[in-house]
């Protein structure tokens, strides 16, 4: 099990220490599929996981029903699948696919 960098509030020291985190696992692990509903430390693993080919699932979270996360923001160009909970969010994510509640 690993762990990201704590607290990842947005900070350039979280997002330096998970991106050398990311380089780290990512090869060692090499996953399929890596999937989030977000937060911090899913943006460089989603890139480094894309640059070793994995898959992505994002899931934005289901508080968000008119308007992205910076997490969403950042990780739409590069997800295979980028989920949304409310029809909504299609506005403002138009390749989403709404699965509607899932939690």
């Amino acid at each position: 099990m690993y762990s990201c960098y704590y607290p990842s509030n947005r900070s350039i020291k979280a997002l330096i220490i998970n991106s050398v985190r990311a380089f780290k696992i990512i090869p060692k692990e090499r996953p399929d599929l890596i999937i989030t509903s977000g937060a911090a430390p899913a943006i460089p693993f989603f890139y480094v996981g894309k640059l070793f080919g994995a898959k992505t699932i994002y899931i934005e979270v289901f508080d968000r029903i008119d308007a992205s996360t910076m997490a969403g923001k950042l990780c739409y160009p590069v997800t295979d699948k980028f989920i949304v909970e409310w029809e909504e969010m299609k506005k403002v994510y138009p390749k989403a696919i709404n699965l509607g509640s899932i939690f």
